[in-house]
């Protein structure tokens, strides 16, 4: 599993984004991907490597086709960092206010 840091940088791209939303449910080719983008091949390639590096993807081989989907547990762990924030947001206690550190 790769850390949060690594996964928002994958979230950082517009394209990675609509390939991620087109994934969503389903199964897709490369091919399949291809034709939702005025770009090329190799460069749709390297956003599934982006996004598989990330953890947010996997594929399968069959034959001379690769196919993509969602990886539902690494979403589990940004949607897990979003509760845990939504959950402290509001509760901003002073814990060591900066008078009672200086002597």
């Amino acid at each position: 599993m790769n850390s949060l840091s690594v996964i928002f940088k994958a979230f950082g791209d517009e394209t990675r984004l609509k390939i991620i939303e087109m994934l969503l449910g389903k199964e897709l080719c490369v091919c399949d991907i291809l034709e939702a983008f005025d770009k090329t091949q190799p460069v749709i390639s390297h956003h599934l490597k982006i996004l598989k590096h990330a953890g947010l993807v996997t594929d399968v081989r069959d034959g001379k086709w690769i196919y993509y989907s969602l990886a539902p547990e690494v979403f589990e762990l940004v949607s897990s960092f979003f509760r845990r924030m939504d959950h402290q947001l509001g509760k901003n206690e002073r814990q060591h206010p900066c008078s009672q550190n200086r002597k």
